[in-house]
């Protein structure tokens, strides 16, 4: 896929371009709104699901429904998922 504005390849995944900044059309013509979480907050994020599961599926289904977080989303739900079953596991093996 290219850049309408400045005509630069991006990825088809990608929420902004890389080139000029402008935010990136998705096949249908729609523009995706919303940035993604920075690493501050992605790291913030992973040390919350870490010590608190339930919190990071919460984060993580917010993150799902947003089409630029999507994937950070994805990642937070998927660790959130680990940490409560083995919550779930050491709760039970005690």
């Amino acid at each position: 896929m290219y850049c309408r504005h400045c005509g630069k390849e991006v990825k088809d995944k990608a929420v902004v371009c890389s080139g000029c900044g402008h935010p990136v059309e998705d096949l249908s013509g729609n523009i995706i709104v919303g940035h993604p979480w920075n690493w501050f907050v992605m790291i913030g994020l992973i040390l919350l699901t870490l010590l608190v599961p339930p919190a990071g599926l919460v984060f993580g289904i917010i993150g799902l429904l947003d089409p630029a977080k999507k994937v950070q989303g994805a990642v937070v739900t998927t660790i959130a998922v680990f940490m409560t079953l083995l919550l779930i596991a050491v709760i039970a093996g005690l």
